[in-house]
């Protein structure tokens, strides 16, 4: 597997974690978007563990850009439907 589809991968798991904690938790809705900020910065060490190339992206806002998408697009949809089940 090769670094682009490794760091989808780390961003897309830990955006479902991100969404089923933000729909589990009975907290303020702000305090929950915080929350999901806070885990998605943190994505970050996970992917330097994983063994990706951080020379290839530049440095960590380029890490943090290519995996902002998917992060967001797993967070949505667990908490859409954690929230409402």
């Amino acid at each position: 597997m090769d670094d682009d589809h490794k760091v989808g991968l780390v961003f897309a798991l830990t955006g479902l974690i991100a969404g089923v904690i933000s729909g589990i938790l009975p907290i303020p809705k702000v305090a929950t978007i915080i929350l999901a900020f806070v885990i998605f910065y943190a994505s970050q060490y996970f992917v330097k563990m994983i063994g990706v190339d951080k020379v290839k992206y530049g440095n960590t806002s380029s890490i943090l850009k290519s995996g902002i998408f998917s992060f967001l697009g797993s967070w949505l949809m667990f908490w859409i439907i954690i929230f409402n089940s």
